[in-house]
């Protein structure tokens, strides 16, 4: 039996991820991720294998916290279309050029590393999924409560594309105000 690990994961994935998110996933070196998460390298390698696993895990840490953060917001509000208007103004925030992190961490592994890791592109697929099955539910509710009329497919990929892109558009500084016009225009276009 192996020894347990001296070290809290939770907090040194987070960490990582914030080191990641800052610096950007190639440009964050295996001595970014020790200084940040105060593991030797050595201890890095040995818990996860390499600095890919370690991007991996932090990665699936956040679309299962990202995924269950939108479900919360979606349903705590009085109507369907009122927390999809919660969950845009939480998006505009997160996108705004005055947002620390300045975006989401899933679309910087997207833009980043998708391409030539199928691991990766492969889990943001079934993230994907899964997001757009909230939406798509949620923009059911709101038409069965006569709120919205488009299609509930088609607007769950209306507005995951554009929540997408919006936070590439993050990463240029996008301003509040910019952010939120754009999703407002989502929301008329839903009707």
């Amino acid at each position: 039996m192996g020894r347990p690990r001296e070290f809290d994961e939770p907090d040194v994935v987070a960490k990582a991820r914030d080191a990641f998110w800052a610096k950007g996933i190639s440009a964050t070196s295996i001595s970014d991720l020790s200084d940040a998460t105060g593991l030797s390298v050595g201890s890095i390698y040995k818990a996860f294998e390499s600095k890919n696993g370690l991007c991996f895990r932090t990665l699936d840490d956040y679309l299962d916290g990202a995924l269950e953060s939108v479900a919360t917001v979606l349903g705590s509000e009085a109507s369907p279309l009122q927390g999809l208007r919660a969950w845009f103004a939480d998006a505009a925030v997160n996108a705004s050029a005055d947002s620390p992190t300045r975006g989401c961490y899933g679309v910087i592994c997207a833009t980043e590393l998708a391409e030539g890791n199928p691991k990766i592109r492969k889990r943001l697929k079934v993230h994907d999924r899964r997001l757009r099955a909230l939406v798509a539910q949620t923009l059911r509710a709101a038409a069965d409560a006569g709120e919205l009329s488009i299609d509930p497919a088609l607007g769950a990929r209306l507005v995951c594309t554009t929540l997408n892109g919006l936070q590439v558009e993050s990463r240029k500084g996008i301003s509040l105000a910019d952010a939120e016009a754009t999703l407002e225009t989502v929301i008329r276009a839903l009707r």
